[in-house]
C-alpha cells in the first residue's frame, strides 16, 4: 500500500521557537527573542532537506521581485545597515506561510519603519555612536583601530534610562544599576523566576489587605506639633542615639563641634530653652539620620517600611519645616547644620532615593551661593578663627557629599568645573578651637589621629577622585589602557598614603578613606571588563582589568562587611559601592564560561563564591534597617542564582526557586514584625501652638494629646499614633516592571522609534 505523503507545512515560528516549540508571533525579532535578551539571533532561515522546501522557494521568487524594485531606495540608507535588515525582513517573508496579500503588506509596514528608524539615526550626532552591534551596546564598549597604529579607542557608554517619555530618570555608567544593563540573560531570567513563583504569590495574596486599608488612609494630611521637642523620644533614647551618632558619623564627616555640642546639651533636659531653638532641631537631624543605623532595639514595620523609618522621616520633616521658618539673611550655624545632618537622614531612610541627588545638588548651589567655596581668610574681621574653622569642616563634608551621591548617580561631580579655594581643614581635635579663640593651631601629624583626620586626608585626594569620574562617566572616548594604568597608580599611591592609626575610634575613619578611593580601582577597569571584548579577545589588557576589578570588588565587600559585624551599620545604609562591586562580580563570573575562557574563570569563580552571601548580608541589612529598597536585593538574589546556572546546570530549577525564596524569607521577616496603623503618614509637619491638633487637608479635624513641656517617655507619644499608613505596599516591593526590569531601556536602542526596554 503506498504511504500517503505528508503535505508541507510552512515555516511560522523564528528558529529559536521552533526549536524551543514555542508560539511564535512572527516578528522580526519576535517578542520571545526580544523578552529572552537574545533578539540578535532571530531569524528564520530555511534548513535544507526540509518538506515543503520547493513550495517555499517558490514563493520566494516574489519577495526577490520585491527587493530589486525597493534597491534604490534602500541603497540611500545603506550606511546605517538597513538593507542587512531589510534582507532580514525578506527573509521573514520567505518563511511566512500566509497568503500573498498579506505578506507583502506586512514587509512594507516594516519597510516604512525602518525608513523612519534610520532617519531617525541619520538625525543623531556622530559621537552617540549609533552604528555599533547590539553584542557592543551590551559590552558597553568599541574597540576599533586608531588612526591604524592598533590603539584602542573605547567608546564611552551612553548610561541607562527608567521609564518613558517625560518621566524618565537616567543612570550614568559610574551608576550601580547600570551594570544590570549588561546583563542579557538577566531581565529574562528575573521574569521567568518572577512570574508563577511563591513571590509574585505573595504579592497577590496581600492585595486585598492593601486596597482595605488603603481606603483607610487620609490623603495630605497635616500633623501640626506644639514644638520640636514635643517629638523627642524619651532621654535614655535620645542619649544612645546620639552617642551612636558621634561613635559613627562624626569620626568622618564633621558637621557638629563635640564640646560645645556636648555643653549645650547637658543643659538641655534641664534648662528652661525657648520653644524650637536650635538645640531642639539638631537633636532631632542626629536622631533622624541615626536611628535607623542603630542597634539600641528591635525595629518592627509598618507599610512605610520600618518604625524606625517612621519616626525618623517625622523628625525629617519636622526639622524641614524649622529650616523654613529660619532667616537666609539672618543665617545661623545651627541652619548649615541642620541642612547637613538631613542629606545623612535622606540617605539613610531611603526617602527620596530618585531626588537624592538633586537634594544635594541643591544643597551645594546653596553652599556656592553662600561663598562657602572660598577661603574664609579673605574675610578678615567679618569672620572669627572659630567660624572660618567650621565653614571648611561644613564644605569639605558638603564636597563628600557631593562627590559620592555624583558616583552614584553616574555624573560628572559639579566640582570638576567649580574653582574653589577653601583649605582643607586642619588636623586637629575639637578641644584645640572654642569660640573665642584668637589663633588656628598647627595641624598635627598625619600620623596622629584626630577628630578631622577623616576631612583632612580626604580633601587631599578629591580633585583626583573628581577628574577620574568626569572621565569614567565622559559621553565620549574613554582614555587608553596606558593612562587607565596611570590612573590606577595614582590612586593606588593615595591608599598607601593612608595612616595606620591606632586608636579605636579610626576604625571608620579608615575604612572610609579606603573606600572611597578604592571604588575608583573599580570604576576605572569597569568599562573594559564588562566589554565584548573582554570576552572574546585574548588581550592582556582586559585580563589585567577583570583581575585588578575582582580584587578591588572582593576587597570593598569585604570592608563593608567588616565594619556591619562590628555594629556599625553607617557606612552600609549610606554607600551603594558594595553593590557595585557584587554586580560586577556576578557580570565576570557569569561570562566566564568554563569551556572558552579557563583563566577568568579561575580568578572569577572563588571571587564570586567567596562574596555572594557577604553581598547579600550587607543588601538584606540596607532594606531591613529602613524597610525599603528590597528590590536591589531582589536583584541581586537574582543575578547570583543567575551565576549558579552556568557552574550547576543540573539544578538549574532548585537555583531558580532560591532567587525568589531568598527574597520571600526578607518580605516574611517583615510581615512577622508588622504594626497595623490606622491611618496615614503625615505628608507634612507644622510647627504652632495648636494643641497638638492633626489638620487634614479638606477633611475633618482630629485630635492628638498635646505633649507640652520637656521631653516625654516614647510610649506617652507612639509614632504609629501619630499617623502612619498600613498596608503591604513596602513589604512587597514595587510593581511588576520594577521587578522584572521592564522600565530600564538604553538610550541609543530603538524600538518602533523610542526607546527599547531592557
Amino acid at each position: 500500500m503506498e504511504v500517503r505523503k505528508r503535505k508541507p507545512r510552512a515555516v511560522l515560528s523564528c528558529n529559536d521557537c521552533r526549536r524551543r516549540k514555542l508560539k511564535c508571533d512572527r516578528g522580526l525579532p519576535c517578542n520571545r527573542c526580544v523578552g529572552g535578551g537574545y533578539a540578535e539571533r532571530c531569524g528564520y532561515n530555511f534548513v535544507e532537506g526540509e518538506e515543503g522546501g520547493e513550495s517555499v522557494a517558490k514563493r520566494a521568487r516574489t519577495v526577490e521581485d520585491m527587493e530589486q524594485r525597493d534597491t534604490e531606495t534602500v541603497g540611500a540608507r545603506n550606511n546605517f545597515g538597513s538593507s542587512q535588515v531589510l534582507g532580514a525582513l525578506l527573509r521573514h517573508g520567505e518563511a511566512v506561510g500566509a497568503r500573498e496579500g498579506e505578506r507583502v503588506a506586512r514587509l512594507e509596514r516594516h519597510l516604512a519603519e525602518l525608513q523612519e528608524v534610520v532617519r531617525r539615526l541619520a538625525d543623531r550626532p556622530e559621537d552617540t555612536n549609533v552604528g555599533r552591534t547590539r553584542d557592543e551596546d551590551h559590552g558597553g564598549a568599541d574597540t576599533t583601530a586608531g588612526g591604524g597604529n592598533g590603539q584602542e579607542n573605547l567608546v564611552a557608554s551612553v548610561g541607562l534610562f527608567k521609564g518613558k517619555g517625560v518621566r524618565t530618570f537616567y543612570y550614568g555608567p559610574t551608576s550601580p544599576i547600570t551594570i544590570v544593563a549588561h546583563f542579557s540573560d538577566l531581565r529574562p531570567f528575573m521574569k521567568r523566576v518572577f512570574v508563577g513563583s511563591t513571590l509574585q504569590k505573595l504579592r497577590q495574596d496581600t492585595k486585598a489587605q492593601e486596597d482595605r486599608w488603603r481606603a483607610k488612609q487620609i490623603a495630605n494630611r497635616v500633623l501640626t506639633m506644639p514644638s520640636l521637642r514635643s517629638l523627642l523620644p524619651d532621654r535614655e533614647t535620645v542619649d544612645k542615639v546620639v552617642k551612636t551618632y558621634f561613635d559613627t558619623f562624626e569620626t568622618t564627616y564633621r558637621i557638629l563641634h563635640g564640646p560645645i555640642f556636648w555643653k549645650a546639651y547637658a543643659n538641655y533636659w534641664y534648662g528652661t530653652s525657648e520653644a524650637d531653638s536650635a538645640m531642639d532641631a539638631i537633636i532631632l537631624a542626629i536622631l533622624a539620620c541615626t536611628l535607623c543605623t542603630s542597634t539600641h532595639e528591635t525595629t518592627r514595620y509598618n507599610s512605610n517600611g520600618s518604625s524606625f523609618r517612621s519616626k525618623a522621616v517625622i523628625w525629617l520633616k519636622a526639622c524641614e519645616a524649622w529650616l523654613k521658618g529660619q532667616s537666609n539673611k539672618r543665617r545661623t550655624l545651627a541652619s548649615l547644620q541642620v541642612r547637613l545632618l538631613r542629606l545623612l537622614a535622606l540617605s539613610t531612610t531611603c526617602l527620596k532615593t530618585k531626588e537624592y541627588y538633586q537634594e544635594v545638588q541643591a544643597h551645594m548651589g546653596f553652599m556656592i551661593s553662600s561663598g562657602m567655596h572660598r577661603d574664609p581668610g579673605m574675610l578678615g574681621n567679618r569672620c572669627s578663627i572659630f567660624e572660618a574653622e567650621m565653614r571648611r569642616r561644613l564644605w569639605a563634608t558638603s564636597m563628600e557629599l557631593e562627590m559620592q551621591a555624583s558616583i552614584d548617580k553616574g555624573t560628572s561631580s559639579i566640582l570638576s568645573s567649580l574653582q574653589h579655594d577653601c583649605a582643607a581643614p586642619r588636623n586637629i581635635n575639637d578641644l584645640d578651637i572654642h569660640s573665642d579663640i584668637k589663633y588656628l593651631p598647627e595641624s598635627h601629624n598625619d600620623q596622629i589621629f584626630t577628630d578631622t583626620s577623616y576631612l583632612h586626608h580626604s580633601v587631599r585626594s578629591l580633585p583626583h577622585r573628581a577628574e577620574l569620574l568626569t572621565t569614567a562617566d565622559s559621553l565620549h572616548s574613554l582614555p587608553p589602557f596606558t593612562e587607565t594604568m596611570q590612573a590606577e597608580q595614582d590612586i593606588q599611591n593615595d591608599l598607601d598614603s593612608i595612616p595606620k592609626w591606632d586608636d579605636a575610634r579610626a576604625s571608620m575613619t579608615s575604612t572610609l578613606l579606603d573606600l572611597q578611593l578604592r571604588q575608583f580601582l573599580v570604576i576605572i577597569h569597569t568599562h573594559r571588563a564588562l566589554s565584548a571584548e573582554a570576552r572574546t579577545r585574548k588581550k592582556s589588557e582586559y585580563h589585567y582589568a577583570i583581575v585588578t576589578l575582582l580584587e578591588a570588588c572582593e576587597a570593598l565587600i569585604e570592608r563593608h562587611t567588616r565594619m556591619i559585624e562590628a555594629n556599625n551599620f553607617a557606612l552600609c545604609c549610606l554607600r551603594f559601592d558594595y553593590l557595585r562591586a557584587a554586580f560586577l562580580i556576578c557580570h565576570v563570573a557569569y561570562y566566564a564560561s568554563p569551556s572558552s575562557d579557563t583563566f577568568t574563570t579561575r580568578i572569577a569563580k572563588p571571587a564570586f563564591e567567596a562574596t555572594k552571601m557577604s553581598a547579600l548580608r550587607l543588601l538584606e541589612e540596607r532594606s531591613m534597617r529602613p524597610g525599603r529598597g528590597n528590590h536591589h536585593f531582589w536583584y541581586l538574589s537574582a543575578a547570583i542564582s543567575l551565576v549558579e546556572t552556568q557552574y550547576r546546570p543540573e539544578d538549574i530549577q532548585m537555583l531558580e526557586g532560591e532567587a525568589s525564596e531568598r527574597v520571600c524569607a526578607l518580605l516574611y521577616r517583615m510581615l512577622a514584625l508588622q504594626d497595623e496603623d490606622e491611618v496615614g503618614q503625615p505628608a507634612e509637619v507644622i510647627l504652632g501652638d495648636s494643641g497638638g491638633r492633626t489638620v487634614m487637608m479638606n477633611t475633618p479635624v482630629s485630635f492628638i494629646e498635646p505633649h507640652p513641656g520637656p521631653p516625654v517617655d516614647d510610649s506617652a507619644f507612639n509614632m504609629a499614633e501619630a499617623g502612619l499608613e498600613a498596608g503591604l505596599e513596602a513589604f512587597a516591593g514595587p510593581d511588576v516592571n520594577a521587578w522584572t526590569l521592564n522600565d530600564f531601556w538604553f538610550m541609543d536602542e530603538f524600538e518602533g522609534g523610542l526607546g527599547q526596554s531592557f
